[in-house]
């Protein structure tokens, strides 16, 4: 199983994150998990398992309790939700999220592991509690001392609560997701009350409401729980620069190590707790203007984030969001004292509030703008704001996430996000406006754009184009094709050779060359020195492009791509590994309209050799004119085997010269123009609709 089909999987399965909640009664929710977790050998049982409940900063006190315990030489490992931008992020060893390939393996175990569950008659595992079964999966074969698991939702029913932890963290506690829990502070503390045992230990905040502590205690009494209340305050004085919050949870987080016996100097707690970063809370994302982002998603949070924006000052742009299920109308109160303007946008998650009815919740008297794409409320909070100004992004961590994404905060890329697909889109319509075409949108989902007012009217889908042939361009979308009728032109290409799935089904017997994968292996190693590079025949952003150094590793991952292949995707190209810096080319026929290097390390981690996929990397335009004069050459042999009206080559420069890695007919602009704005391809744009839209046939 491949990272992709790992996804697919996991997908799939009933999710209440995005609305598709698990079947059958609630009282199946813990002998389900209980049963998952016997299929995997009861991973639980192989560490010290630590749970954390309530309903705000649970994520900040996983994560730094985490670090306290990491400060003293022990491997942690860390479960949290939601994640920001990868599920893989939910699952930490050691601080570090999990590879694709490590993830892919373990998800091919639970498969494996949980063949006809359906017989245990609990009905099928959600995805929430397939990721709890993993995460306890992971922490067992990485051999982690502690295992700390922060609580999905509520605490009585959730999967992390399924076997007994010695110890139990009981954050603040306040009024979410009340139509689950209860209508009363009283209701839902009893919930979450449900994370402690018999005899155990549980860690809570003097700060709880009196309501609630008093609950508190007497559970703990009934149930003979050793209980320990942390201080409200970090004794330590003001943390810089932080949320109030961040006090209370720090506190939490250090009397959970005291508790466990761990003793830390002074000076380390100090390093941990000054220097430690949860992304999404309370995080900068830029200082001028001040943009900050927050997860607030409920009213508690967001009356203590608008204590937290008051102490810097008044004025604030909000950018708001908010989910199905929270209290939206409450987080909007709550943040009215501070707010100058607020722009009502929404996430791409599908229990994403329209931003229209939120408009209805905003207080009276606010000035209120509302645009649903996330990155065009972005850029209007910073017009707003000005340079002097300041922003604040909160109500979703998914909107966060978008923002995160946005400013080009440090994050785990899984692939493409609509809204990097969705930018040529953006540049086409803009483009269409500069030359007076119409341009309609005719999705209701914004992927689908149609200019008139030229020769015909041109629809646009996605990154897709009408300004190449339709079977030019699905010749050259094949890889195998690709380098068959370069290598046929005598165009500079890596030494490749396709290699067929010899799993495939008997109707391709004809295309089969060697009856194993071991057959091929041997095949590979006569042909090619290591490392070298495999890649599916329609890979598509570094997505399926994988660094080989050696004949075992070749040999597990095409025994991987080839069991997992679709029907009609049995094509597997080795390829001569080059080094050299990369660059990549935008044409249009046999001209030159833009080219840009790809700045940055190269990472041959899961399958992602591109240095614009790096943290650091950046599209950088080529101003050489020697080099561009060598592009333009090799752009016009290109235009002679593929006659292709819009195009992008990729090209690395070896010891030899511009190599041709690949050529793709329909690419995107969106990491180019997240690094440069998006003047340049506008005006390709413009060029391109001149020629194909407004020019006579």
């Amino acid at each position: 199983m491949d990272y992709f089909r790992a996804q697919r999987y996991l997908d799939a399965l009933p999710d209440w994150e995005v609305g598709r909640p698990s079947f059958g009664p609630v009282e199946h929710y813990l002998p389900r998990m209980r049963t998952l977790l016997a299929r995997l050998q009861q991973p639980q049982q192989r560490f010290r398992s630590l749970i954390v409940g309530g309903t705000n900063g649970k994520g900040t006190v996983s994560s730094l309790l985490a670090a306290l315990l990491q400060a003293n030489g022990y491997k942690v490992g860390l479960y949290t939700s939601p994640h920001l931008h990868t599920q893989r992020e939910r699952v930490r060893i050691a601080g570090e999220v999990l590879g694709k390939d490590r993830w892919a393996e373990a998800v091919a175990c639970l498969d494996d592991g949980t063949r006809d569950f359906a017989a245990e008659g609990l009905g099928p595992f959600s995805k929430f509690e397939a990721l709890t079964g993993l995460a306890a999966w992971f922490f067992a074969q990485e051999g982690v001392e502690f295992g700390i698991f922060e609580v999905g939702l509520g605490g009585r029913y959730d999967a992390a609560n399924a076997w007994d932890s010695e110890l139990a963290v009981l954050t603040s506690v306040g009024l979410d997701h009340m139509e689950l829990l209860g209508e009363t502070l009283e209701d839902i503390a009893a919930d979450k009350l449900h994370i402690i045992r018999p005899g155990k230990k549980l860690i809570t905040t003097e700060a709880q409401v009196p309501a609630v502590a008093e609950l508190v205690r007497q559970t703990c009494a009934d149930q003979q729980v050793e209980l320990h209340t942390a201080e409200a305050e970090w004794r330590r004085g003001e943390l810089a620069g932080r949320s109030a919050n961040y006090g209370q949870n720090a506190c939490l987080a250090l009397q959970a190590a005291e508790t466990l016996g761990v003793k830390l100097a002074d000076e380390v707690i100090c390093r941990v707790v000054e220097t430690h970063r949860w992304p999404g809370r309370f995080e900068t994302a830029r200082e001028a203007p001040l943009v900050l982002l927050d997860g607030a998603h409920n009213p508690a949070s967001a009356v203590a984030l608008a204590g937290d924006l008051q102490r810097l000052g008044g004025g604030w742009v909000l950018v708001v969001g908010a989910a199905a299920g929270h209290d939206a109308a409450g987080i909007l109160s709550a943040l009215a004292p501070m707010a100058a303007q607020v722009v009502l946008t929404s996430s791409d998650h599908p229990r994403a509030l329209d931003p229209a009815e939120l408009r209805a919740l905003v207080p009276a008297g606010l000035a209120v703008e509302s645009l649903p794409a996330s990155a065009q409320a972005f850029k209007r909070a910073l017009q707003l704001a000005g340079p002097e100004g300041r922003v604040c992004i909160v109500g979703s961590l998914h909107l966060v996430a978008r923002a995160r994404e946005f400013f080009d905060l440090p994050y785990e890329r899984d692939g493409i996000t609509e809204d990097m697909a969705l930018e040529s889109l953006a540049c086409l319509a803009e483009a269409g406006r500069r030359l007076a075409l119409r341009c309609e949108w005719i999705s209701d989902d914004g992927t689908r754009l149609k200019l008139t007012g030229g020769r015909r009217a041109f629809r646009f889908w996605r990154n897709k184009h009408p300004f190449n042939d339709y079977v030019e361009a699905r010749l050259a979308e094949d890889k195998a094709y690709q380098y068959e009728d370069f290598v046929a032109a005598g165009l500079p290409t890596p030494f490749t050779v396709k290699y067929f799935n010899p799993l495939a089904d008997p109707r391709f017997d004809r295309y089969k060359s060697h009856a194993t994968v071991t057959k091929i292996v041997e095949d590979i190693e006569a042909r090619f020195d290591f490392p070298l590079v495999v890649k599916k025949y329609r890979s598509s952003l570094a997505q399926g492009v994988f660094l080989e150094r050696d004949a075992a590793a070749l040999e597990k991952r095409l025994t991987d791509i080839f069991t997992h292949s679709a029907f009609l995707d049995n094509i597997v190209l080795v390829q001569q590994f080059i080094t050299g810096p990369e660059y990549r080319v935008i044409a249009s026929h046999n001209e030159l309209l833009l080219a840009y290097g790809k700045e940055g390390e190269t990472s041959d981690v899961d399958g992602d050799l591109n240095p614009l996929h790096q943290a650091e990397g950046r599209a950088v335009r080529v101003e050489d004119e020697s080099l561009l004069q060598d592009m333009r050459t090799l752009t016009r042999r290109v235009a002679e085997v593929y006659a292709l009206g819009f195009y992008a080559i990729d090209l690395i420069h070896g010891v030899d010269g511009l190599v041709i890695l690949e050529l793709n007919p329909n690419p995107m602009c969106s990491i180019y123009n997240r690094d440069n704005g998006r003047r340049d391809f506008i005006s390709l744009y413009e060029k391109l609709l001149r020629r194909f839209v407004l020019a006579a046939e």
